[in-house]
């Protein structure tokens, strides 16, 4: 006996059911087809389970009727018929036992020979586990960039403690995270920056934070060696090489060097003679003692330092560009102590703290003492900060420095510790801020133009111009036409 199928509405030779249904019923995702009005024809398992509403209730009615009864919210069988193409939509379910379920469908129109929609067949998706995963998934993004900026504060505070350097504001923190990445590998690295500001401690880190820190670190100052000395200091010598030389011979650093770290501090004060055998020794990886004959490798990684302008002294033809690029590989700039006034104050208790374990002193800096710190443009850099500070607290018999234990040359280009502002209570961004305005400030009108306050205060006037504009003293400066933009943060609410 043939029956009327469900799905297909024609005899069928099967008792129960035709191999479309099958297939519809195979199907994981919902589907929903109906004639070209909108009229329900099919629904398999799939819609009933996504969307909680039993087949005999929706086959016959119109899928209009679904969203009028408020069942979901659209349907996307009648925007497919309106738009008479494909469409897809999301819509939620809003009544029955499905309530808040978050469904994607997508409507197909199908055509007859008229060009008349025939069917539409509507495919569903509940993504509401989607939906929750794809928020799941931000959320651990979003964690996963938390934690990774905990670990890397963490990396670097582990450097600081392991390498004794002092990195709080940005611009040592960007030094020492290029020291960081630079001493995986075994480039050589060009250190630059002022006398004093830091660049052996920067050699030191690098050494101690890469593969070869078990390796020794040797290190020469080539400013501070005859240059008759320093080649066979650097390669070497065989017996009898010259008039005193030891009957054994002599290794260079290079060789004591071997699978650890040299560094050639002053490096822009070598000869040039001596360049070109420099160059040779990086270039070939290995070098000849003086008076000797056969190469010897060297294994070793180069970090060089000079507070001089290498590239000026190659267009003047005192330095070998070769031997430049050579050494430039990787070039880290250490700021001067001017530029990264944040760190003084974390400076000044790391070097009382050396000072008194040194001596078995027990003293300590008065804040009035760090205000005037702040305040001095430190020519001399961390090195002056650091001599500053012993011969302080050796020549004072006072337990707690006082401002009128600075030196004269100090105090005489500071503000009057009477004028310097109470910052008790005032974060120290903002403290920094308000004094450096103070001083910019008192400078303009003193000197009026941009080019003699950079002067009067050692600083690029690039800078003045930019701490200007930051906070609005354009009318002070003669040499200055941009109008003032406004400084919001003067009133530093306690």
């Amino acid at each position: 006996m043939k029956r009327l199928c469900s799905y297909c509405h024609e005899n069928s030779e099967q008792p129960t059911h035709c191999e479309l249904e099958d297939i519809l019923e195979s199907s994981h995702d919902g589907l929903f087809i109906t004639d070209g009005s909108g009229n329900i024809l099919v629904v398999n398992s799939a819609w009933e389970r996504i969307c909680g509403i039993h087949r005999d209730f929706v086959i016959g009615k119109n899928a209009q009727d679904l969203v009028n009864q408020k069942f979901y919210t659209e349907s996307s069988v009648m925007a497919a018929i309106k738009s008479r193409k494909k469409t897809t939509i999301w819509l939620q379910m809003t009544r029955g036992e499905k309530v808040g379920q978050k469904i994607l469908a997508t409507a197909i129109p199908i055509w007859d020979p008229n060009g008349e929609i025939k069917r539409v067949v509507a495919n569903i998706r509940d993504i509401t586990e989607i939906l929750y995963l794809k928020e799941l998934l931000e959320k651990t993004q979003q964690l996963n960039q938390i934690y990774a900026a905990e670990l890397e504060q963490m990396r670097l505070q582990q450097i600081n403690k392991n390498i004794d350097i002092i990195a709080r504001s940005p611009e040592t923190r960007r030094v020492l995270e290029m020291a960081s990445q630079v001493a995986k590998v075994d480039s050589t690295v060009l250190l630059t920056g002022e006398s004093g500001s830091g660049k052996e401690v920067f050699a030191n880190a690098i050494h101690r934070l890469g593969h070869r820190a078990e390796g020794p670190l040797i290190k020469i100052n080539c400013g501070a060696i005859p240059e008759s000395l320093l080649e066979s200091e650097l390669f070497g010598y065989d017996a009898g090489a010259f008039t005193g030389a030891r009957k054994q011979g002599k290794p260079g650093m290079f060789e004591m060097a071997k699978k650890g770290t040299l560094f050639l501090d002053e490096i822009g004060d070598i000869s040039f003679n001596l360049q070109a055998k420099l160059l040779r020794a990086l270039q070939d990886h290995q070098i000849v003692r003086v008076g000797g004959l056969k190469p010897i490798p060297i294994d070793t990684r180069i970090i060089a330092a000079t507070n001089k302008n290498l590239k000026e002294m190659v267009k003047n033809l005192s330095f070998r560009e070769d031997l430049y690029y050579r050494l430039n590989v990787v070039s880290i700039e250490i700021p001067p102590l001017r530029e990264r006034k944040e760190d003084i104050p974390l400076l000044v208790l790391h070097f009382v703290d050396k000072i008194n374990k040194k001596y078995l002193f027990t003293k300590r800096i008065a804040t009035e003492v760090i205000d005037n710190f702040i305040l001095y443009s430190w020519p001399g850099n961390i090195r002056e900060l650091e001599n500053i500070i012993e011969r302080m607290l050796v020549m004072t018999e006072e337990e707690q420095i006082q401002p009128i234990h600075l030196p004269a040359y100090l105090r005489n280009q500071v503000y009057p510790v009477d004028n310097v502002p109470n910052f008790e209570n005032i974060p120290f961004k903002r403290a920094m801020e308000r004094t450096e305005r103070q001083i910019l400030e008192q400078a303009l009108q003193r000197h009026g133009s941009t080019r003699k306050v950079a002067k009067a205060l050692k600083v690029n006037q690039s800078t003045v111009v930019r701490k200007i504009k930051k906070y609005g003293l354009s009318s002070l400066c003669q040499d200055l036409d941009e109008p003032a933009t406004p400084y919001e943060d003067l009133k530093f609410r306690l």
